[in-house]
């Protein structure tokens, strides 16, 4: 048996720096642990934390989401929008684990009727084989400007050898 969990529950929002693919973001910072059986949080002290550590293999469960705040600050055709995905080790991209929040105006000037669209996945839970010591951690892989995050979480749990 083994699991574990990082949460933020402080309601603060973070805020998310521009990047594009292929370059890499921030991690998602977590300050609080929760329950802990053969894992550990990222780095060790009293956080906070960006990572979580499996210390034995097997199968996981694993479950990631947060609230995301997009702000769209113009009337014009504007997109704002951010990406997250599950690494291990800071280097391997998980792809299945991505999620996603989107927003859309378009319309507006000269007439035209506003539009707005909005896409949203805030969580996403997925199935891994990972060996011992295996860090897993959320990174931001696209996001453009307005964006922000609070209360995110990271839990996982072995389901089997």
């Amino acid at each position: 048996m083994a699991y574990g969990s990082l949460y933020d529950p402080s309601g603060n929002f973070v805020t998310v720096s521009t990047v594009n693919p292929p370059t890499l973001g921030q991690k998602v910072v977590f300050t609080t642990p929760g329950p802990l059986l053969e894992t550990a949080p990222f780095p060790p002290g009293l956080g906070p934390y960006t990572d979580i550590e499996v210390l034995t293999d097997g199968v996981y469960e694993i479950s990631m989401d947060l609230t995301a705040r997009l702000i769209n600050a113009s009337n014009l055709t504007f997109n704002t929008e951010v990406q997250f995905r599950l690494f291990i080790n800071d280097t391997t991209p998980v792809l299945e684990s991505t999620f996603e929040s989107f927003n859309r105006i378009t319309g507006g000037p000269g007439g035209q009727p506003s539009q707005v669209e909005t896409r949203n996945t805030i969580g996403r839970t997925i199935q891994l084989q990972l060996s011992a010591n295996d860090r897993l951690s959320i990174r931001v892989i696209t996001s453009s400007a307005n964006v922000t995050y609070r209360y995110p979480s990271l839990v996982v749990t072995k389901i089997a050898n």
